[in-house]
Parts: C-alpha cells; structure tokens; sequence
C-alpha cells in the first residue's frame, strides 16, 4: 500500500490551516463568554387586587392564634355556602389539624402563613424557602393538601421573602381591604362599613379569628352579595384577571 506524503510546505496544508483558524475563529465569536454568576428570573411582585370583570371578590383569614373562633367563622361560611382561603401559620396547623381538615372538608382554600409568624423581611431567601416549605409540609401532613398561595405575616415584603415565594412558584398575596379586625377598638359596623363601602370586582378582604369578626361576618357576606358580588377563593379569583401589585 502506497502512502502520499504531503509536505508541511505544499498549498494544501496551506489551506488546511487557513480553514482551521477560520472555523476556529468562527466559533470564538459566536460562543458566549460564560456568566460568572446565573440570571435569575424577575422576581414577581405581591398581589393587592385582581384586575377582572367579573363581580367577585376574595374572603382571607390569616390564622395563628384566635382559635376559638376559626370554627365558628368556619360555620357561617359553610352555612351561607361562602368559600374562603384561610391563610394558615405552621405551628397552629401542627396543633390543630383537626380544625384544618374541617377547612378541607367545608371547601375551604387553605394557605400558607408561615411557620411561627416570624419577620420575612428580615430573614434570608433561604430561611423564607424553609418557612414556608415547612408550613406547607405541616398542611400537607393534616389534610393531605398543599397550599398554593402565600401570605407573609405582618403583610411585610422585601427581596428576600419575594424571592422565596417566586421559587416556590406561590403568588405573594397581600389585601385590598384590612378590616383591621385584630384591633380590640375595632366595632362591628365600622368592619362591616368598611368592606361593603370599599367593594369592588378583584377586591381581596382581609380578616383574623376575633369576636368581632364572627359578628362581623355575615353581615359582611350578605352584603356582599346583595350588592351582587360572588364570594371565591384567592386562587380562583388569580384565574379570573390579572393580579395588580399596588394598593
């Protein structure tokens, strides 16, 4: 068998290296320097409202103390066939897991407030993933759901408790109308003045287990609905518009 030999000097080496360093600079070019930290996704904002047509509004109950009133509230709105989305700290649903089937069972949203009621805002991402990671665990432990939305306690927002929600893919959900409830000078009428007199289609109320709320309550439902609002959890209402981060 004959083998050509090809001299280092002839034309067709020539060639061959001039087509290397081509494609070679080619692929320098067109070839990304690599980033020396990764891009991360727009961090989303929280949810004050939803932007929709539709006449509906959201009920929350932010629940980690006030225990004695959750099944009462739980009762008159199952009784008026009202779904709510009550927003659950992790330590109460570990004491009372019982209660947090009832929500299941009466067709209640159930979603995450935290494990103990900590600050987010002063808290790392990685200490909001794990608060909130836990609490849904302790949910998912009761009641074999898992919850969906978040509310941070405090209603306190920040890089770091936003980037935490938007990585566990759950929409940071804020309010529209506080009833102020957890303050003992709140009255009755001036809550129930306040909801029905602030209503509007996307509106998110929000609420706490007291007495006054459980007075409170249907008249605060019914008057709703006299006005024609229909009464839907926080995630239904997200599916109906397009959530606003203001106030």
């Amino acid at each position: 068998m004959w083998i050509k030999v090809i001299s280092l000097r002839s034309p067709t080496v020539k060639w061959l290296s001039l087509i290397a360093v081509l494609i070679t600079s080619v692929w320098v070019f067109k070839t990304p320097a690599p980033s020396s930290a990764p891009v991360q996704a727009p961090v989303p904002g929280p949810v004050y409202r939803v932007i929709t047509s539709k006449r509906a509004m959201a009920l929350t109950i932010n629940v980690v103390w006030g225990t004695p009133y959750v099944p009462k509230m739980l009762a008159i709105l199952h009784h008026a066939h009202v779904k709510a989305t009550f927003m659950v700290g992790g330590v109460w649903v570990r004491n009372h897991p019982e209660i947090v089937r009832q929500m299941v069972s009466d067709g209640m949203e159930i979603g995450n407030h935290g494990w103990n009621h900590g600050h987010p805002a002063s808290m790392s991402v990685a200490e909001n993933v794990l608060d909130i990671e836990k609490t849904n665990e302790a949910v998912k432990a009761a009641a074999n759901v898992s919850p969906r939305v978040y509310a941070p306690p405090y209603g306190e927002l920040g890089p770091s408790v936003l980037t935490a929600a938007s990585e566990l893919r759950m929409p940071l959900v804020m309010w529209t109308i506080d009833t102020i409830d957890w303050r003992p000078s709140s009255q009755v009428t001036y809550m129930v003045n306040k909801v029905l007199q602030n209503a509007a289609p996307g509106s998110i109320v929000l609420m706490h287990p007291t007495d006054r709320t459980v007075a409170a309550l249907n008249q605060i439902v019914q008057g709703l609905r006299s006005q024609g609002y229909q009464l839907v959890t926080v995630s239904q209402l997200l599916k109906m518009g397009t959530p606003v981060g203001d106030g």
